[in-house]
């Protein structure tokens, strides 16, 4: 017995028209019509409904009728593909979105180590007002400067990606080459909040990088 020849038994047998059948499974009564008639054959997904409503297996709804079982193996078989390149995809995806975030947080946490190596080889230090931009003090002697790293201790400032809600106090910019202080395209600087507790690095070159940290710094200590 075809599929269309067993929906009309099906129905029949429950004293339903074409009208309430349609109804029950969402579909219009000429489609219906079109099933019974072998002109269309219902989706897998109602003929599941279907065989879930009447409690019919679906080799006992597809017995007979070769084309109908070849063509659900057939969407079978394409779905199976279709849902191996969707899996395919969103592996693909989690792990680009891994390993971007990861290239960030490298690239964030050498900010902060390639800083704290850079300070070593300063040979001036410029601590300016972040408000108005005047320059508030430079060190160019070893003890100052190595007062002002010590104060500063990078190596223990924490990475956060948390909005700084205060104002700039001061910028304090280094140079380990006292010819290029007036050189833009390589800036190495450090902007400290009010209170010591929050800092950015900003760098230039080598990557270009702005980065914000948790810090404790005691800021009375770096301008003398």
């Amino acid at each position: 017995m075809q599929l269309g020849q067993m929906i009309a038994k099906i129905r029949k047998e429950q004293g339903m028209t074409q009208e309430t059948f349609a109804k029950k499974f969402d579909v219009t009564r000429q489609t219906v019509s079109n099933w019974e008639n072998e002109k269309s054959y219902p989706d897998l997904h109602t003929l599941i409904k279907i065989s879930d409503e009447f409690n019919l297996s679906l080799d006992v709804l597809l017995k007979g009728d070769t084309t109908m079982v070849k063509d659900i193996d057939k969407k079978i078989k394409k779905h199976s593909l279709y849902k191996g390149v969707i899996v395919v995809l969103f592996f693909m995806v989690v792990g680009l979105f891994a390993f971007i975030q990861f290239n960030n947080e490298s690239m964030n946490d050498t900010a902060k180590d390639y800083m704290d190596n850079y300070v070593k080889g300063v040979k001036v230090i410029e601590i300016y007002d972040a408000a108005n931009k005047e320059l508030l003090v430079k060190y160019d002697d070893k003890h100052n400067i190595d007062k002002v790293i010590s104060a500063l201790n990078i190596k223990s400032w924490k990475e956060t990606e948390k909005s700084i809600g205060m104002n700039p106090k001061y910028t304090i910019k280094f140079y380990c080459d006292t010819t290029n202080q007036d050189e833009e395209k390589d800036i190495k600087e450090i902007t400290l909040y009010e209170n010591g507790e929050y800092a950015t690095i900003f760098i230039t070159s080598p990557g270009g990088v702005k980065q914000n940290y948790k810090t404790s710094i005691d800021i009375s200590e770096l301008v003398i």
